[in-house]
């Protein structure tokens, strides 16, 4: 009887203790929304290089006083391009909070180069006197 009572309470222990199940996908989820940010970034970025390159161009084919100047700010922004490029494909995945605070600030520095390449774009065609400001606007 005293056997019966043992093994009926280890039963009611064992049975009735319920680990509750913690939901960990939101864990997974960030890990996706990385490389899919990763993918938009590089896709961004590449636009932005396209421009420049097309910039590029023109800075060369044009001989003028203010051309060191703009050559300069060109070689600034290929530099935070590059920098940027290198930061994106270096993150390493350290939790949520931390790459929500990196994707903000990775968001706010790509968003700060591409106003400065459309500047400098508007600031090109201006100094030729052109409205071929289109070509560069579109991607």
């Amino acid at each position: 009887m005293v056997f019966a009572s043992i093994s009926l309470l280890a039963l009611a222990i064992f049975t009735s203790y319920h680990t509750p199940s913690v939901d960990r996908s939101y864990e997974t989820e960030y890990l996706f929304d990385i490389v899919n940010y990763k993918r938009e970034a590089a896709d961004r970025i590449s636009i932005d290089n396209r421009r420049m390159v097309e910039l590029y161009a023109r800075i060369e084919n044009r001989k003028s006083v203010g051309r060191k100047d703009e050559e300069d700010e060109f070689v600034m922004l290929q530099e935070q391009i590059n920098a940027l490029k290198t930061k994106i494909n270096n993150y390493e995945a350290n939790g949520l909070e931390e790459w929500v605070l990196f994707k903000e600030k990775f968001e706010n520095d790509l968003t700060e180069l591409h106003e400065s390449l459309i500047n400098l774009i508007v600031k090109d065609s201006n100094n030729l006197n052109n409205n071929s400001i289109q070509s560069f606007v579109k991607p």
